[in-house]
């Protein structure tokens, strides 16, 4: 849909841009929905040609050039570029080969139309690149120009509906390598250093322009009849061999997938992708040139099943974007999640093919439901079609909503209308806006033609209102009641369906129902009966068990003569009840919740649902128990995770319990068997411990012993062969300082953009800066941080924000912390919804932490 503006507004757009030619026109920062509509309309056929001299130097200034050509189809105002750094970046602007006056304005060029024509135009400057988004490193850097950060770098029209075709020249030291959204016309060398010519795209949004260069190796293989060349950084020859192979493969049977499935061949010249280390994102679709996250393809030797389909996913999603995102590209960025839906939809379509042995429905319940459900029970709750005024606030749109939410509104849509005519209708709306931009309404007006249901009405509620439903179950006599409870937006339905399982003696029952128009579904029960909701792990919302159906599901868990408990969805279906009970209601308490996972454990053999138990617990143990509640479970927890650790023969598995226990252990016992395993003189069978695990390993025993930190970091230090890694440990280390000062000076630091570059790094640190054996000493920087919230949503990428504030509040669960939060936003009244929202959302488990723990008190 268009975004919802007053009639004041709009006749506001109306006054600003039918401005006479001589009047000055002052744009604000950022883009602005009435520069980008303005601009829609007027400019078209947009190409830029851009030269950039990149020196050997980290800090040395990058210098450019380009040139910009243009059909302009009216002179009723000021031309307005976008370029976010200061005006000294700008050297010189030429006007169809003329030198024009300009101004800059807001992190604008403006070009008065007196020196423009009506047609064809073109513009040549000269300036210095901004530095904001272009990740350098001593030896490497790339690009991130998502959502509006192509402007931070060089001047342009920064807005997804008005794509362009880029030719890209690259001068470089001359031992980088460069790779860029074309294939490369040519390489040659001119005194001491290299040229890069890179090929024209086709037409892309501005922020899927993209570039790396840098001391990459590089690889290339054909496989499936398509070239494909993986630029990398990693040093360990034999991790890189393990991995290559099946790292082409899926991109190869990814894009296989997508071409047959939407009709639509790939839509770009070549496909090659990079691999960065601690790069921020899991990866970035730019066509022709797809960014990862190194670790995230190169996996260890144990990787657990949840890795490698991780892997698999992340490689489906990239690769979906070529269709959904790049070919067709959302026309304003509140539409951002509308790429993203199809990207995550179409991946979870994707790996089952791959892993004919996993359950990939239980693989999508726990991988969408319970990230999902993590913001939409709390204050901060969005919906998945967010309003944006600003392409500047565009990156606090993302989060768990458009990424795990949304597929899930996706799947509940082609379940609604069929497979047959969901595929239909997305080859329909790729021919239609192919190398165009689209909405989220757009696609619904092509379903709707094809269907007698009414989408849009269903539409209204999943895409464009916030918050979940909840569900309870009230026995009235013979008669079982499922009730939509009263929802807070007034007469809301969420039509959906819902699969209840339910026990007559020792047999069992199913009644399914749609919620369509009525909040209430009733079936004829005993009163006896154990009823177990959503048991299929379809429906999406909040059920409410009984205590007597919870207490048989933990008590009988996994039964081998029971069919029904041996079906992983209906447990891990339960267990989302379950988890979800635990936060929202007075029971169990924390202690018997950690209990009751230790004896589901052993019992349990599913990999997906070993990982989601071990992570519920670990959230329990630090944020819900008490220091005293800790120590009496300390030995138990250590026990039963060890001696899981070497009995399972599940290899993956194995590396998840090791890793919770090395989460959780804290006696001397433990912190000798992590130390011994460090030092390999412990060694349990098939566990094999990469360099990554090793790192780690050093910062837990650092962290929680009570001996000199520097003997561990040194001989640590000394054994990682990897530069990458070596310095990310070298910029950690100072946070796991026992010298309190030492802590307090590294925080200091971070208040300093250029100390926040590696976001990864930073928040590596952060969570040790904030581990929970630290969270008193860790108050003192709870307020600064969430000062500091507004200038890191301007200068850090995408994620960061969000990433930032939940980092900080996660080791903390105490009532002073949850103060701070609220002392915050109370003298800000003012402060941005979208910021605050991200707020909200990281401290409801800490706000539902303290509640638990004042309800549990005594009454005096």
């Amino acid at each position: 849909m268009r975004f919802p503006f007053s009639i004041l507004f709009i006749a506001g757009i109306f006054l600003v841009f039918s401005c006479k030619k001589n009047q000055r026109y002052r744009p604000e920062k950022g883009v602005s929905y009435a520069l980008n509509e303005q601009r829609k309309k007027s400019i078209d056929s947009i190409h830029y040609a851009i030269e950039l001299d990149i020196p050997s130097g980290k800090n040395e200034r990058i210098k450019g050039k380009e040139r910009i050509s243009f059909n302009l189809n009216s002179l009723d105002s000021a031309l307005v570029l976008d370029f976010s750094t200061d005006s000294s970046h700008v050297i010189s602007v030429q006007s169809n080969g003329k030198a024009i006056a300009y101004e800059f304005v807001n992190q604008h060029i403006v070009i008065e139309s007196a020196s423009l024509v009506k047609g064809r135009n073109e513009v040549f400057i000269e300036f210095v690149a901004g530095d904001l988004s272009l990740n350098r490193s001593e030896e490497y850097l790339y690009t991130l120009f998502v959502p509006d950060r192509a402007s931070t770098c060089f001047p342009l029209f920064d807005q997804p509906n008005l794509k362009a075709t880029y030719a890209l020249t690259l001068k470089t030291p001359a031992n980088w390598e460069a790779v860029s959204n074309g294939s490369l016309q040519y390489k040659r060398s001119e005194n001491g250093r290299n040229i890069y010519r890179f090929n024209k795209t086709q037409p892309i949004s501005s922020y899927l322009f993209a570039f790396a260069a840098g001391k990459f190796f590089k690889t290339v293989k054909t496989v499936g009849g398509r070239e494909m060349t993986m630029y990398y950084r990693e040093t360990d020859t034999v991790k890189v061999r393990k991995n290559s192979d099946e790292v082409f493969s899926l991109h190869a049977k990814a894009l296989s997938w997508l071409e047959n499935y939407t009709s639509v061949s790939y839509p770009f010249e070549k496909f090659d992708f990079v691999l960065i280390p601690s790069f921020q994102y899991g990866g970035m679709e730019h066509p022709g040139s797809v960014f990862y996250n190194e670790s995230s393809l190169f996996l260890d030797e144990n990787a657990s099943v949840n890795k490698k389909l991780s892997r698999a996913s992340v490689i489906a999603h990239e690769s979906a974007h070529m269709w959904f995102g790049d070919l067709v590209t959302m026309d304003w960025f509140n539409d951002v999640w509308l790429k993203e839906v199809f990207a995550n939809f179409m991946a979870a379509k994707i790996v089952h093919p791959s892993f004919p042995e996993i359950n990939h429905r239980l693989r999508f319940l726990l991988a969408h439901y319970p990230g999902a459900y993590e913001v939409d029970r709390s204050a901060g709750t969005n919906p998945v079609l967010q309003e944006l005024g600003n392409l500047k606030n565009a990156g606090t749109l993302y989060g768990a909503i458009i990424y795990l939410k949304a597929p899930v509104v996706m799947q509940h849509l082609e379940l609604k209308i069929g497979e047959k005519r969901m595929q239909e209708s997305l080859r329909e709306y790729l021919k239609t806006f192919a190398y165009g931009n689209a909405r989220w309404d757009d696609l619904i007006r092509i379903i709707d033609r094809k269907t007698p249901q009414n989408i849009s009405d269903w539409s209204a509620v999943w895409v464009k209102t916030p918050g979940m439903p909840a569900y309870d179950l009230v026995r009235k006599g013979g008669k079982m009641q499922v009730v939509q409870e009263i929802d807070p937006v007034s007469g809301r339905i969420w039509q959906q369906p819902l699969a209840v399982k339910w026990t007559t003696g020792k047999s069992y029952r199913d009644t399914a129902f749609t919620f369509t128009d009525k909040q209430v579904k009733t079936f004829d029960v005993q009163p006896e009966t154990l009823v177990f909701p959503n048991f299929d792990g379809v429906s999406y919302g909040y059920f409410k068990m009984d205590t007597a159906s919870k207490a048989d599901f933990i008590q009988n868990y996994n039964q081998v003569a029971d069919t029904v408990r041996q079906n992983p969805v209906f447990r891990g279906a339960m267990l989302v009840n379950s988890w979800e009970a635990f936060l929202r209601e007075n029971g169990p308490s924390s202690e018997k919740f950690v209990n009751d996972i230790f004896t589901i454990l052993p019992k349990e053999e599913n990999p997906l649902l070993v990982d989601y138990l071990l992570s519920n617990m670990q959230t329990v143990w630090w944020t819900f128990l008490e220091p005293e509640e800790r120590s009496i479970l300390q030995n138990k927890a250590e026990r039963v995770l060890w001696d899981l650790l070497e009995k399972t023969s599940d290899k993956g598995i194995k590396t998840s319990y090791f890793r919770a226990f090395k989460n959780v252990a804290l006696t001397p016992d433990g912190l000798q068997k992590l130390e011994l395993l460090w030092n390999e003189k412990l060694v349990v069978k098939d566990l094999v411990l990469s360099e990554d695990d090793k790192i780690s390993l050093a910062c837990e025993l650092a962290l929680k012993g009570s001996g000199d930190n520097d003997p561990i970091f040194n001989k640590q230090l000394e054994n990682t062969g990897n530069p990458d890694r070596k310095a990310k440990l070298k910029f950690v280390i100072p946070s796991l300082s026992k010298n309190i000062a030492e802590r307090n000076a590294f925080f200091e630091s971070l208040k300093k953009p250029e100390n926040r570059e590696k976001e990864a790094w930073v928040l590596e640190a952060l969570a040790y800066l904030h581990h929970p054996l630290r969270a008193k000493s860790a108050i003192p920087y709870l307020r600064p941080s969430l000062d500091m919230l507004q200038e890191i949503q301007l200068t850090g990428d995408i994620f960061f924000p969000t990433r930032w504030v939940h980092t900080i509040y996660a080791g903390h669960h105490s009532g002073e912390a949850a103060a701070i939060v609220q002392d915050f936003l109370r003298d800000n009244p003012e402060y941005p919804f979208y910021l605050k929202n991200k707020v909200l959302q990281a401290t409801d488990i800490l706000n539902r932490a303290v509640k638990l723990q004042r309800d549990a008190e005594p009454e005096k």
